[in-house]
């Protein structure tokens, strides 16, 4: 029991409080009246942890991550890990950032897969003519083609030492040297030696390709001799098919019987379908002299060859935006397709052959081989040219000349071509197209014309 003072003060203390006004607290007024700035710096606490980032997948973090009281002060005197004072890194887009192992990896996932173009692993030195000049394969718009032959280059003695990390290749006694003829064909030539370079990646490419050997500087390609080309054969059975000229020969193509041209026409037609559909690559520039003849195996007759495709100067990939521009400047009228010879197309240097264009230039080829007429059109040189405009008519144009009747009506000639001479966007075929319609001459089912 508590003296009588005692509750007499306790009782005073409890009606002070109860009529004295209560002092609200901090909390209180910071919800009742926001302040126009700050009241207070912001702890370290708070800035930490607005600072620390969300865990970067690819990197745990060192420790658990606790939540720290302000009042704790030895918790504040810790180090902080590192990844929780900077921002997290962005794996890729970044110039110039270091990657880890993992992050390089992807990145080089989504880099773009460049063609590189191989140098030529042998020395090459033109060779001279009987006059003292230098020796000419043959020469083009963009390009001149040399005789060169071939010698090992010297290595020194710790690459003797050495052993090589691939097969040592069989160094050719003899190749073509292709040169640029002026100084506006540099970006052409080696625009050609990217085609070539890739072309020889694509399977098959053996088949239908001439053997490409690098480059000697950007723009000098070295490429396997082959001297003779589709177009040499054509002259040469013209010349023959002449002096054997008869009614009994007549119709018969240039080349020496329809089953020899047809033959050749599957050959040709097989090796355009290959290069749009496997390799995806428009040539832009095809015609005999462009169709190189590789001997045939197995056979004695001289008609026996494999022709493969060469001069990729107005070549374009089709699975690339870029264009190498000009392309179409130096390209043959008389088998180029008249949708590309239409002046606008002509004066854009961004214009390019298509793979319609292609099928339209080889259906000419073929149709040379049978008459034997590498003009194609008869007539002047004005007249030729008028008729090249209007190509969709050439197999009515090339009856009025001489080789006309090596082209008859509703023959083999006509009706293996006649598709591929519509108008682009009358029916023309496509390569693939254009074979099955051959494949099927040969198993000897009709076909629907």
């Amino acid at each position: 029991m508590q003296p009588p003072c005692v509750n007499s003060l306790l009782r005073d203390l409890e009606e002070s409080k109860m009529t004295a006004p209560r002092r609200p607290s901090l909390l209180d007024r910071t919800m009742s009246t926001p302040p126009a700035t700050p009241t207070s710096t912001p702890s370290v606490e708070s800035k930490l942890q607005q600072r620390q980032p969300t865990d970067s997948v690819l990197t745990p973090p060192t420790s658990p991550c606790q939540n720290r009281s302000s009042s704790n002060i030895s918790d504040l005197a810790r180090p902080i890990p590192p990844s929780r004072l900077h921002p997290p890194r962005l794996l890729l887009g970044v110039k110039d950032a270091k990657l880890n192992p993992i992050d390089t990896y992807v990145s080089q996932q989504k880099a773009p897969i460049e063609t590189r173009v191989t140098e030529c692993l042998f020395e090459v030195e033109i060779l001279k003519d009987e006059r003292g000049r230098d020796a000419i394969f043959g020469t083009g718009a963009w390009s001149t083609v040399y005789k060169a032959s071939t010698h090992a280059r010297s290595r020194t003695l710790s690459a003797s030492l050495t052993p090589p990390l691939s097969p040592t290749i069989t160094t050719p006694a003899l190749v073509a040297v292709k040169k640029p003829a002026r100084r506006d064909a540099m970006d052409i030539l080696k625009s050609e030696a990217k085609i070539l370079g890739y072309l020889q990646s694509v399977p098959e490419s053996e088949r239908y390709v001439v053997p490409f050997y690098g480059v000697v500087d950007e723009a000098t390609i070295v490429l396997e001799a082959i001297p003779f080309s589709l177009e040499d054969l054509i002259r040469k059975c013209a010349v023959r098919a002449a002096q054997n000229f008869s009614t009994r020969t007549m119709t018969e193509p240039v080349l020496g019987s329809t089953a020899k041209w047809f033959h050749l026409a599957h050959q040709l037609v097989s090796a355009l379908a290959w290069l749009h559909n496997s390799a995806h690559v428009v040539h832009g520039d095809i015609k005999p002299g462009n169709i190189l003849i590789s001997p045939g195996h197995g056979c004695e007759d001289d008609i026996a060859f494999e022709p493969l495709f060469a001069d990729f100067s107005s070549s374009q990939r089709l699975d690339r935006d870029e264009t190498t521009p000009n392309t179409l400047s130096a390209v043959t009228r008389e088998y180029t397709a008249p949708e590309l010879l239409n002046s606008k197309v002509l004066r854009d240097p961004t214009s390019t052959a298509t793979t319609a264009s292609d099928v339209f230039s080889m259906a000419l080829t073929l149709l040379v081989a049978a008459t034997g007429q590498l003009l194609v059109y008869p007539g002047s040189v004005f007249q030729r040219q008028a008729m090249a405009t209007q190509g969709w008519m050439v197999l009515s144009h090339v009856r009025t000349g001489e080789g006309g009747t090596r082209v008859p009506r509703f023959g083999i000639v006509e009706q293996v071509l006649e598709k591929a001479v519509l108008k682009a966007d009358m029916g023309r075929v496509s390569a693939q197209e254009w074979l099955g319609i051959v494949e099927t001459f040969g198993k000897g089912e009709p076909v629907k014309i």
